[in-house]
């Protein structure tokens, strides 16, 4: 082969395998089609909801600082008591450019929490160390609970 062959097949290997990546980035990037009330049902369904409160729009606001109204949907269950630190937050978004706000709330409560409990809740401290953040397209999860993997799971499985 000459080295103008070699050239050929190299350009045209190169122009594949970015097609292939382009594909790729794509469909991982794809929006959920569950519906915002099936989704719910998953993350409910795998999470012990008893040591929390269902919040509203007013809570949504005063714990994490964003308005439940600009959003497609949100579920909140947040700690009875003060000592609890079993939380869960799930949010259906309007649009992909909203994921950084809700993330950077979910980390900030999240860090909060952590500031709460710093030096006398090593249980809560643990809990929180070990609870999740899951942003994908047009859903975003926060779930702080024993069993936040599982639920981390549901959440996967009916994006």
């Amino acid at each position: 082969m000459s080295e103008l062959q070699i050239s050929r097949i190299a350009k045209w290997a190169l122009i594949v395998l970015l097609a292939v990546v382009l594909i790729m980035q794509a469909a991982g990037n794809r929006a959920s089609g569950t519906s915002f009330d099936e989704m719910a049902a998953a993350v409910r369904q795998n999470a012990d909801l008893s040591p929390m409160s269902e919040g509203d729009n007013q809570m949504l606001k005063r714990l994490y600082g964003i308005d439940g109204a600009g959003y497609d949907g949100f579920m909140l269950y947040y700690p009875s008591s003060s000592m609890g630190a079993e939380e869960l937050l799930l949010v259906r978004l309007e649009d992909p450019s909203q994921q950084e706000t809700v993330k950077a709330a979910m980390e900030a409560r999240r860090a909060a929490q952590l500031s709460n409990f710093d030096g006398y809740g090593a249980e809560q401290t643990a809990m929180l160390e070990n609870s999740v953040i899951d942003v994908k397209n047009n859903y975003a999860l926060f779930v702080s609970a024993q069993n936040a993997a599982a639920v981390q799971e549901a959440f996967q499985k009916a994006y």
